[in-house]
């Protein structure tokens, strides 16, 4: 592997892993596209060598652009608790249950994905985290009645979270990734469920 090769590796492994500590993911290969573009950008404002450049992008550096990142899904308050958060979304129990069965649908749909074993991976468990955090949830917060429809109270970060996972799994539908044995004439409408069932988890949010 050529020295430029080895510092790209080790750039992105800082970036990844310094998304995992906020409870976020990206592929390899999209890390790797990101600090190609990076090492770009700061040769085309500085006027130096791309091989200068990359003198400029320096552990701290990816990891402050990991953070920055990271927070621009500050809906998700990234390396909070989201289950000891404050719960001011009131989620009406038939939402919720969709969005339980949602997640589980887009644990499978992802399982179908081939191309990055280990951001798979990741990936999956992030999934099962926060499905476990609404059982959590769902476990010791008590419904109340609002209107006639039984609600219970979540932490907002924690319902933008999976609407994000809905969101993405919809994408990956429309893409042609579909669980196995799924019939493909049915995608569209399975893309549609899940991003209307985002768009309403996202909306009791506020």
């Amino acid at each position: 592997m050529s020295p430029k090769n080895n510092w790209v590796d080790e750039r992105v492994d800082v970036f990844l892993a310094a998304l995992d500590e906020l409870g976020m993911s990206a592929s390899r290969a999209a890390a790797t596209e990101l600090i190609h573009e990076r090492v770009r950008w700061v040769s085309s404002q500085t006027g130096i060598s791309p091989a200068a450049a990359r003198h400029y992008l320096t552990n701290d550096a990816v990891r402050d652009l990991a953070r920055t990142m990271a927070f621009s899904f500050v809906d998700e308050t990234p390396g909070a608790d989201v289950i000891d958060a404050p719960r001011t979304a009131a989620v009406p129990l038939t939402l919720l249950a969709r969005g339980i069965a949602g997640l589980a649908e887009a644990i499978q749909v992802r399982l179908c994905e081939r191309d990055e074993v280990e951001h798979l991976r990741t990936t999956v468990a992030q999934m099962a985290h926060a499905l476990s955090a609404v059982g959590q949830v769902l476990s010791d917060e008590p419904a109340t009645v609002i209107d006639h429809v039984a609600v219970l109270k979540f932490p907002p970060g924690l319902i933008n979270r999976v609407a994000r996972y809905l969101e993405a799994t919809a994408a990956l539908v429309n893409d042609g990734v579909m669980p196995d044995g799924f019939d493909p004439s049915h995608a569209g409408q399975l893309a549609a469920t899940f991003t209307e069932d985002a768009a309403n988890l996202r909306a009791t949010t506020g």
